[in-house]
């Protein structure tokens, strides 16, 4: 493999890794996230669409953080390189301050390279704009590092991410609001269908959360 390319990859990681403001006490919680998605690819246009109904629990399980409900599109423009749009509306459990309605959008791009047989990187560089009532309003670039490997013999894929959320809103400048630590595998189920089981940890200033996550996909 490639000595260059293998520094480069080394570096990225170590550079969303070391994050030393995000070093404070917190307090720790454990979640579970669980979804369903349908992906259809609609091969006359190359066009990929993608629809996801999703439920996430909070408070060591004992309570429903959110129900999400999440439309895409996505097209590869180059071999490489693939760029798309979702939308996405949450309902969100706030405690105190009750159930609230979000509504979100992202623009994203992701750039994907085969590093040797089996072993795909990919990056994913993702602008996102949600806002609710009272004036809610959140602004992030999401930035995602991937590594995975497809076991050939059984379709089998494990892989690692990191991913950062830096805020983008006026007068907060371009820090660094949490990040997400990811480790897991996808499998191949019935016809059309793959499931994913995950860990997940979120790392934010005021609260570390524990995540297990299963979901399941149908290709048509």
């Amino acid at each position: 493999m490639n000595r260059k390319l293998l520094r480069g990859v080394a570096a990225a990681a170590l550079l969303l890794l070391s994050r030393p403001e995000m070093v404070v006490a917190q307090t720790q919680d454990f979640a579970t996230w669980t979804s369903v998605e349908m992906v259809y690819d609609w091969k006359r246009t190359g066009l990929e669409l993608d629809g996801i109904l999703e439920w996430r629990t909070k408070d060591r399980v004992r309570q429903t953080d959110c129900a999400v409900v999440y439309l895409a599109v996505a097209r590869n423009v180059l071999p490489r390189l693939s760029l798309g749009v979702n939308y996405e509306l949450s309902v969100n459990n706030l405690d105190a301050q009750g159930w609230m309605v979000y509504h979100c959008y992202r623009l994203r791009a992701t750039f994907s390279t085969r590093l040797c047989r089996g072993l795909e990187l990919s990056l994913r560089e993702k602008y996102e704009h949600t806002f609710g009532k009272n004036g809610f309003r959140e602004m992030l670039l999401r930035q995602r590092l991937r590594l995975a490997c497809t076991l050939p013999r059984n379709g089998i894929s494990p892989y690692v991410s990191v991913e950062t959320f830096n805020d983008l809103a006026a007068g907060r400048g371009f820090s660094l609001t949490r990040v997400r630590y990811r480790g897991g595998s996808s499998f191949p189920l019935s016809q059309g269908w793959t499931g994913d089981v995950f860990y997940l940890f979120q790392d934010s200033p005021a609260k570390g959360t524990h995540v297990l996550g299963l979901a399941g996909t149908y290709h048509f």
